[in-house]
Formats: structure tokens, C-alpha cells, sequence
């Protein structure tokens, strides 16, 4: 692993950029809340014992308060500190405020598109400071601006790092998370929740302070395999994707599930990152194969672009009609309705219930975020800024877990992270954070099939949420 003395020597030599956006500088979102009074959790320790597996109840699955409560059960998975770059600050206690970091997009054309994250993460943190969910302890939130710029996010992660923050949650980005990685397992400080779904998080062996928080690609592709096969067994399927980290990651798990089916992959298109003009050259070669069946994975809002241009070329091409799955970074109100028409019928999923859905306003949790998010006065998609809160409340969950072995630190978070099994306030039934060590190295493989109604502006779920991949 390198050193961090490399960190920013090699966010300046990756290739894997996601968005070649303009402008720079580093700016900072944080908050600090009032804490409650400190109890033994904040209270130092010489010694660090290695956390318990811990179930935790549904936070506000019922009575719509979302603090996740644990129960500690048998000790499992835990880490070894030997290794790390400053072993007695990775086992040292944290007291007082714990100091989170992120690196996410708050400026440049990918801000657009995450910025909502970015406001969900930091709402439900503010939430759960004021509420005292960790007792004892204040959230501290220092969110940094990368640009979804993988060859800024190890300068941003550096500076955090030099700022006292005791781990990291919610880097959006897969190459952003890579390109920050080595680093963080050297110095042992947790990176968790990773938002993307890249299957690297999976390697517990070599990176076990690094853990995602989306369904990882290979899910939620198999996933849609699955249903192409049902609706068009032997299909001729075409691909578009964006053209980084993401998308070809993406494309190579479907390409082994279309291989396993028997599928035709009959054209291969693709997008730069950052290049949101209408794709008419790249969906004109996918509409002269006339395939039975299109898997897109683009990001932002190529999302809804995409739709549109694909919606023109099906109008010049009488009779050809695709189901159309999309990826579910695209799952949002706001990017289906910009698509408009173009939108209606496309398939795709999520593990969260749509905080947009009309069914959903009485469900006490979805009333506990959006009552916070007319408060802190955000305006938007409330389904993208759902996603960010949701992360924020496992992050709680997480070092709630962490505190219950008597000592809250480095390696009791990273441990807790590996060895907690709940369910968070806003998943849809069926869907829990679940990892157990190194055997189960993913927190969410459960996803719900959906499609989405132009006429009602929802998603429709089709079927139940499919747990096959749960381990």
C-alpha cells in the first residue's frame, strides 16, 4: 500500500476520472451540534475489545424515530491493528465529537446530480446530534468538494485527514474511492459506505477498512439479466454505458450473466463522463440492430438525455419497442421526469421506499425525513436526498454498535461496520444492512424490481425485492 506522503502524488497520475469538471478549490460543509451529557462510552480506554455482532431493530420502522438501537451478540470478524501506520490512534478512544469526512461533488455539472446526497448525508447527521442518538457524543460533518474528480479526491481526503477527522463515510464515486483506498487502509481510519457498488469493496483480505454502501454491480445487473431473460428468453440485448470506472464495471458483470442466459450482446455503445449532449450517434447504431432488449448505464444527466434521444430513435423505427433497463443511480422523480414520456415503462430498482410516493407519506420514518427536509428548507427531489440520509443513518447505526463494546474508536468502528446486521428506517421490506466479516463483505444485496408511471409520476414495484444474493 502506499504511504500517504503519495496520496495526492497519485490522485495526480490516475486515469480514472469520472468528470472532467472546471474550477477547483476545496470547499467545506460542516456542522457541529449540541451533545448530550458524556456517558462511559466517551470515557477513555486502554485496551479496545473486539466488537460483537450486533443486531440492530428497525429505527422508525414503526414509530418513525430513527435511532438505531443495538443488541450486542457473540464477538465475530475483527481487524488487526499491528499493520496500521499509527497502531495506538487506530485503537485509541474517541471522546466528545466524532469527526466525520466525505469527499462528494459540491460544485461543477456533477453537483447537480449529488449535491441532493451530499444534503441528505449532512441532515440526517445534524438530525441525529440534536436528537443525542450516539449518547455522549457530538456529529461533526466535514464534507469537502472533489468535483467527482478522482484526481482531487486524495488532496481533499489529505486535508481532512491533517484536520483531526476520525473516519471517513460517503466518498461518492467509485475511482474517487480507489484513488484513496490504499491510503486509508495504511492508516487505518475507516472509509465507510463507499457510494457506489463497485465488487472492489468486497475485498475484505487486502482493504478491510473500506466498505460499500450499494448494492454491488454484479447484484443489481444479474438482477436485470434475470428479468431480460424472463421477458425475452435468448434475447439480443444492446449496451450503453458511461465510458470510466463505473460503467465498465457495470458492463463486464453483465456481459458474464448475458454469456450464462445466452444472450446476443448485438452493439456496444458509450459516453464520456461529464458529455451530457444527446447521444444520437451511439443510439442510432443501437437502433439499426434493433435489439430486444437495452441495458443503459449512464450517470447524471445523461440519464434523462439518453431517454429522450432513445424515445426519437424507437419514433423513426415503427414497431420496435425494447424493455429498457437503467441503472439504479439513475432511479430518481427528478431524472425520470425530465425524460418526460421517453421515461415511461423503463425498468429499474432500489432498496429504499420512494419518499415521493404518495403511499408512502404515512409510513412514520419517510414522515421523520421529510419533515427534516422541509425544516432544513431543501428543495429538489427528496428521493435522491433520501439516499444520502439513509447513509447517514447507517454511519449512526454503525458507531452506536461501536460504542456498546465500551470503547468507541477506529478499529471498534471498522469491527462494528463488519459485524452488525440491521434494518435501516427507510428500506423497503425484505432489505437490512447485513455484513458478517470477510463471508458477507457487502451491507445491502437486496433490491426491488421497478418501473416507472409516467401517468402517476411513481415508481411501480414489480414483484417482490429479490434476496437471492443475500449470503
Amino acid at each position: 500500500m502506499s504511504s500517504r506522503r503519495n496520496l495526492c502524488a497519485f490522485g495526480i497520475t490516475t486515469v480514472l476520472v469520472l468528470a472532467a469538471c472546471g474550477g477547483g478549490g476545496t470547499k467545506s460543509a460542516s456542522t457541529t451540534s449540541p451533545a448530550p451529557a458524556a456517558t462511559s462510552g466517551s470515557s477513555p480506554a486502554s485496551q479496545t475489545s473486539a466488537p460483537s455482532a450486533a443486531t440492530t431493530a428497525a429505527p422508525g420502522a414503526t414509530t418513525g424515530a430513527t435511532t438505531p438501537a443495538t443488541t450486542p451478540a457473540p464477538a465475530g470478524w475483527t481487524v488487526d491493528t499491528s499493520k496500521c501506520a499509527d497502531s495506538a490512534r487506530a485503537e485509541k478512544a474517541i471522546t466528545g465529537t466524532v469527526k466525520i469526512g466525505a469527499a462528494m461533488p459540491l460544485s461543477g455539472s456533477p453537483a447537480a446530480a449529488f449535491g441532493p446526497v451530499k444534503d441528505g448525508f449532512q441532515l440526517y447527521l445534524n438530525y441525529a446530534s440534536e436528537k443525542g442518538l450516539l449518547p455522549g457524543y457530538t456529529l461533526s460533518a466535514d464534507i469537502r468538494d472533489d468535483q467527482y474528480d478522482s484526481t482531487q479526491t486524495p488532496g481533499v481526503v489529505s486535508s481532512l485527514i491533517d484536520s483531526g477527522v476520525d473516519m471517513f463515510s460517503g466518498i461518492i464515486g467509485t475511482p474517487n474511492n480507489l484513488a484513496v483506498r490504499d491510503t486509508l487502509n495504511q492508516e487505518c481510519i475507516p472509509q465507510l459506505l463507499a457510494l457506489t457498488g463497485s465488487p472492489s469493496w468486497g475485498d475484505v483480505a487486502n482493504y478491510p477498512w473500506t466498505t460499500g454502501a450499494l448494492v454491488p454491480y454484479d447484484v443489481e445487473a444479474s438482477i436485470y439479466a434475470t428479468k431480460i431473460k424472463e421477458l425475452k428468453p435468448g434475447a439480443k440485448v444492446a449496451l450503453f454505458s458511461i465510458n470510466n470506472e463505473f460503467g465498465k464495471a457495470y458492463i463486464d458483470e453483465f456481459k458474464k450473466k448475458a454469456t450464462e442466459f445466452g444472450f446476443q450482446i448485438v452493439d456496444e455503445q458509450t459516453v464520456e463522463a461529464g458529455d451530457n449532449n444527446p447521444p444520437t450517434t451511439q443510439v442510432s447504431s443501437i437502433a439499426s440492430k434493433q435489439p430486444d432488449a437495452i441495458v443503459a448505464i449512464p450517470l447524471g444527466l445523461q440519464c434523462p438525455v439518453f431517454l429522450n434521444e432513445l424515445a426519437n430513435a424507437k419514433a423513426q423505427t415503427p414497431g420496435w419497442n425494447p424493455p429498457v433497463f437503467i441503472t439504479n443511480t439513475c432511479a430518481s422523480k427528478l431524472f425520470f421526469g425530465l425524460a418526460g414520456p421517453a421515461a415511461d415503462g423503463v425498468y429499474t430498482s432500489n432498496n429504499l421506499l420512494d419518499s415521493n410516493d404518495p403511499k408512502n407519506a404515512t409510513v412514520p420514518a419517510v414522515k421523520t425525513f421529510l419533515d427534516a427536509y422541509a425544516a432544513a428548507g431543501l428543495a429538489g427531489d427528496p428521493g435522491v436526498t433520501e439516499a444520502g440520509w439513509s447513509v447517514g443513518e447507517s454511519t449512526v447505526a454503525i458507531l452506536n454498535a461501536a460504542l456498546k463494546t465500551g470503547t468507541l474508536s477506529r478499529k471498534t468502528i471498522i469491527e462494528a461496520a463488519r459485524n452488525l446486521t440491521y434494518t435501516p428506517s427507510l428500506a423497503r421490506p425484505k432489505v437490512q444492512y447485513k455484513m458478517n466479516g470477510s463471508t458477507d463483505p457487502f451491507a445491502f444485496q437486496t433490491l426491488q424490481v421497478l418501473q416507472w408511471s409516467v401517468a402517476s409520476q411513481t415508481f411501480t414495484e414489480i414483484g417482490d425485492p429479490i434476496t437471492d444474493f443475500e449470503k
